[in-house]
C-alpha cells in the first residue's frame, strides 16, 4: 500500500503561473474606480451648472472626468489579457489618477480615490511575472 507523493514544483515555475483571483481583483478595482468617477461626475455637473448656474466650466469639467471614467474602465476591461500593452496602459492610467487625487487629498473624494487607486497599483504591480515571463 503505497502512496504517490505530491509533485512539488519549483519556485521558478510557481512564480510564472497566473493568478486569476488578482487579475479579477484587478479589474474589479478598475471598475469600482470607473463608477466612482462617474458617480462624481453626475454631482459636480448638478452641483455647477443646475445649483450654481455655471455651465461652462460645468461642461469642460464634467467632460474631463467623463473622459478618466472613460479610461479607467476601458483599462479595466482590457486588463485581464496578457498582453504588453495592456500592462503598461494600466500602469499609466493608475500613475495618472493616483497624481491627479494626490493634488486634491483633502477633499473625502480624491482620499477615498486614491485609496482605490493604492489597491489597483498593488494589483498591477504584483501581476508584473504573468505580463513579462522569464524567456
Amino acid at each position: 500500500m503505497s502512496r504517490k507523493a505530491k509533485k512539488i514544483e519549483p519556485p521558478s515555475k510557481r512564480q510564472n503561473k497566473s493568478d486569476p483571483w488578482k487579475i479579477t481583483l484587478g479589474r474589479g478595482f478598475f471598475i469600482l474606480n470607473a463608477v466612482f468617477w462617474f458617480g462624481y461626475g453626475v454631482y459636480i455637473y448638478y452641483d455647477m451648472a443646475i445649483r450654481n448656474n455655471n455651465k461652462g466650466s460645468a461642461d469642460l469639467l464634467t467632460l474631463f472626468v467623463f473622459i478618466n471614467t472613460g479610461i479607467l474602465l476601458f483599462s479595466g476591461i482590457k486588463f485581464g489579457k496578457p498582453e504588453k500593452w495592456t500592462y503598461y496602459f494600466a500602469f499609466v492610467v493608475v500613475a495618472f489618477n493616483a497624481i491627479l487625487s494626490l493634488l486634491s487629498i483633502l477633499d473625502l473624494f480624491f482620499l477615498l480615490s486614491f485609496l482605490l487607486d493604492m489597491l489597483i497599483f498593488w494589483a498591477v504591480i504584483s501581476l508584473y511575472r504573468q505580463y513579462f515571463p522569464k524567456s
